[in-house]
């Protein structure tokens, strides 16, 4: 088996993106959701080593950032609470 053209990838899934309002103080703010498939090495990187490995390829930051794993484990869930895009 040749190893060395394995590497860590994500397939996007769906993503969609609304107006919301937070809970902690009620401000506006844009909820950006987005589905992906992981493949083998991202599955095992992220039941490993948790999420970081993922933030890190899509180049996202933990801040504001909620994933949810699917039992089914190449599937993630990424909820994004986008603060810049409040609005009033």
């Amino acid at each position: 088996m040749n190893t060395t053209n394995l590497k860590y990838d994500v397939t996007l899934l769906c993503r969609a993106s609304f107006p919301a309002r937070l809970e902690e103080d009620g401000s506006l703010c844009i909820a950006e959701v987005t589905v992906y498939r992981l493949n083998a090495i991202a599955v095992t990187s992220f039941m490993l080593d948790g999420p970081d490995g993922l933030l890190l390829h899509l180049g996202l930051s933990e801040v504001d950032t909620y994933i949810t794993r699917h039992e089914v484990d190449d599937i993630v869930t990424i909820v994004r609470i986008n603060r810049e895009g409040e609005t009033e």
